[in-house]
């Protein structure tokens, strides 16, 4: 089956090779209806744009100092930043929310598709094709507000000047996911079994009601909501739909950083969704330059969390060596830690590791916590300039639909042992684990630890404490690498309380305060100049 890929260029209508002419002659806000919406290729080119809006920040991002999915967790307990932003301090507000999306031009754009296709003399089902399209892009769209304000106004037609619609209140959460419900669903039901490169497919759109569906019923049944059991029961559908599809498989005998320090992703049977960069068409990212010197590494807490190859955690396994240095620390454990940080003498890292804080100035590659992240680095891309990287980026893998399938029956409380050796330890396999033995008291854990190695430094963390609940762990004290002189480059030139901070067991310790408000900080506040723009919006609940 071919895999999807998503090219954006500055001009958002290169996805299909239209010119400037047609850009001059039709601009969106100004279609003329007679001469448009009368063939497909009318609502295929119309429709690239929507892709464009949508996953611009999606995958890599634009370049500069943001990689969205490697550096959005940055708000979590995953990553040690050298200057945290003010969400991961607790101190954003309301006129500095930290995170804000009250854009609703994809929403207005998929409207007046909607209204303006309707009437077209087109085939019904090649149309409603089109439809499902920009229908599943505003559900995407329309959940990635929600998640940060949990009510939204219900915007389900173009806007007239006198439309009463421009003063809406919100609507409830109820509401808003029966509204993105149907258009998932819509959909699911109309989109084609395979599509052309770089356009949604029925297993994309399954994948994407997959991860939605998973949030908002994890999200319902911890923060007490209800409902909770619907949502979950579809997550594992749409997945159980994917995994039936025979389209996907996990490599188990591949490397687990193969699958991320890759210049094209096209046909990879372990990657249902992705974002291509391409140095030909000109589309680039930045991530191979922060990583080789980034301003963030990872935490002891995610490296504590990677099992020993026995199955069994450091507190629990025989073959657990301490962590005197990192070599100790890496041996007998989970491939997947090796892949995603590195040790001396592996990746792009000479014989010791450099702090960023190190007394000696600036150095070539370097990380605030000594755990520094190699996960998406390409050999092939070490030297690329500034924004020249092109490493692909995976959106949506078959292994967080694994996932996804394995939390879902977790929570609903019927995963079997055959649920786990299909997900879980497909998984495990691949990363020379001992197989995962069902355990019905502990399995909600063991697969919230499973996506946390997973899918480290894929941007999902920080929503998964949100979802669960669970933003007090965003509190904790953020640590590092146990400072030693084996690993640490110029380790007797550090003045230790000055040049860096330790804890009373010798870790590296970020010297930030961490806080978390469990009345407000579960949300994000509301544009203030929103709020006067229009009096009938409602303030988040705790920011007002």
């Amino acid at each position: 089956m071919k895999k999807i890929g998503i090219y954006l260029l500055a001009s958002l209508w290169v996805l299909t090779g239209c010119n400037d002419e047609f850009l001059d002659t039709f601009p969106k806000t100004q279609i003329n209806d007679e001469n448009f919406w009368n063939n497909p290729s009318d609502l295929a080119t119309y429709n690239n744009q929507l892709y464009a809006m949508q996953f611009n920040n999606e995958g890599f991002g634009r370049g500069g100092f943001s990689a969205g999915m490697l550096t959005a967790d940055n708000l979590s307990d995953n990553s040690f930043a050298q200057s945290p932003d003010d969400v991961r301090l607790g101190i954003n507000s309301t006129n500095s929310p930290g995170r804000s999306d009250w854009d609703w031009s994809l929403v207005r754009d998929v409207n007046q598709m909607l209204e303006n296709v309707a009437g077209a003399d087109i085939e019904e089902s090649l149309k409603n094709q089109y439809i499902a399209e920009a229908r599943l892009l505003r559900a995407l769209n329309y959940y990635d507000k929600l998640k940060l304000y949990g009510q939204l106004p219900i915007i389900d037609r173009v806007l007239t000047e006198d439309d009463e619609l421009l003063y809406a209140s919100q609507s409830s959460r109820n509401e808003v996911m029966a509204f993105i419900k149907s258009d998932l669903d819509y959909a699911i039901e109309w989109m084609a079994s395979s599509a052309a490169t770089n356009r949604f497919d029925r297993n994309i759109a399954h994948a994407f009601r997959a991860r939605i569906m998973l949030h908002e019923g994890t999200f319902r049944k911890y923060h007490a909501l209800g409902g909770e059991s619907a949502y979950l029961q579809a997550a594992v559908e749409s997945a159980q739909e994917i995994m039936n599809s025979g389209d996907y498989s996990i490599n188990v005998n591949g490397e687990y950083n193969a699958l991320f320090a890759n210049v094209d992703l096209s046909g990879n049977n372990e990657v249902v969704f992705f974002r291509d960069y391409d140095e030909a068409l000109q589309l680039y990212n930045n991530v191979t330059n922060l990583l080789i010197g980034p301003s963030f590494g990872g935490t002891k807490d995610l490296v504590n969390d990677y099992l020993c190859i026995d199955g069994l955690s450091i507190e629990e396994s025989p073959l657990y060596q301490g962590d005197a240095t990192i070599e100790d620390e890496f041996t007998n454990r989970d491939k997947r830690l090796a892949g995603t940080f590195a040790q001396p003498g592996t990746y792009f890292v000479g014989e010791q590791l450099y702090l960023s804080s190190d007394p000696e100035g600036f150095v070539y590659t370097h990380s605030p916590s000594g755990y520094q992240v190699v996960k998406f680095f390409a050999e092939s891309q070490e030297m690329q300039a500034w924004d020249r990287s092109f490493i692909d980026a995976p959106i949506i893998r078959y292994a967080e639909i694994l996932l996804i399938y394995a939390e879902a029956k977790a929570e609903l409380g019927n995963i079997t042992q055959a649920d786990v050796n299909m997900t879980i330890n497909q998984l495990r396999a691949k990363a020379e684990v001992a197989d995962l033995i069902l355990d019905q008291g502990s399995i909600v854990a063991d697969v919230r630890r499973e996506r946390r190695v997973e899918l480290a430094f894929e941007g999902f963390r920080y929503d998964d404490l949100i979802r669960w609940k669970e933003g007090a762990q965003l509190t904790a004290p953020v640590l590092g690498l146990r400072f030693n002189e084996t690993d640490i480059a110029h380790y007797d030139d550090y003045e230790i309380g000055t040049d860096i901070v330790l804890n009373e067991e010798g870790y590296i310790m970020s010297n930030q305060t961490y806080q978390f408000d469990e009345s407000k900080n579960y949300y994000f506040p509301l544009p203030v100049n929103e709020l006067s723009l229009n009096p009938n919006l409602e303030q988040t609940t705790g920011w007002d």
